[in-house]
């Protein structure tokens, strides 16, 4: 009777590349070497809009180039042309999408600022309502206020397949 040498069949190829849980794959995530470019060279990425219900969304994308956020080319990420499509026709020749988004960058200065302004008036907001519910508070019927502001995300987007 042969013993198995057990730190032989640890070191085994199937042993390595097995996965103990199975995660859906998310086709929004950006290869960290494109994340790592970009950063290099200032820029933030991110997903943009271009198309609703199988239309040009002209008012977000003219938004979200008014912010300054511009698309990503084909050939600044040739890494990702194996998962994306690169828009042969339209407006937007050269971009590269994944469905309905198309992968744009800004500096990353503007992204910060961007984001903060908009926290900050997010945040404002919620102020003022809560100021307004406790002035319109009374002895009678006082109103406390314990809430907790949480952020949460969503599910994943999903796409349909062809």
């Amino acid at each position: 009777m042969t013993t198995r040498n057990e730190s032989r069949s640890s070191d085994t190829r199937e042993t390595k590349q097995r996965r103990t849980t199975f995660e859906e794959p998310n086709w929004l995530d950006i290869p960290e070497s494109v994340k790592r470019r970009f950063a290099s060279e200032d820029l933030a990425l991110r997903w943009i809009r271009i198309t609703l219900r199988n239309q040009e969304d002209y008012q977000n994308v003219g938004k979200r180039t008014a912010e300054g956020w511009e698309f990503v080319q084909a050939d600044e990420v040739p890494e990702m042309l194996h998962s994306s499509d690169v828009r042969e026709g339209g407006r937007y020749v050269g971009a590269v999408c994944r469905g309905d988004l198309a992968l744009a960058k800004m500096p990353k200065e503007l992204a910060e600022s961007r984001q903060e302004f908009y926290e900050n008036r997010s945040r404002e907001m919620v102020d003022a309502v809560n100021a307004q519910l406790m002035n319109s508070s009374d002895s009678r019927m006082p109103i406390s206020n314990q809430s907790r502001t949480q952020v949460s995300r969503g599910k994943q987007a999903k796409f349909q397949k062809d």
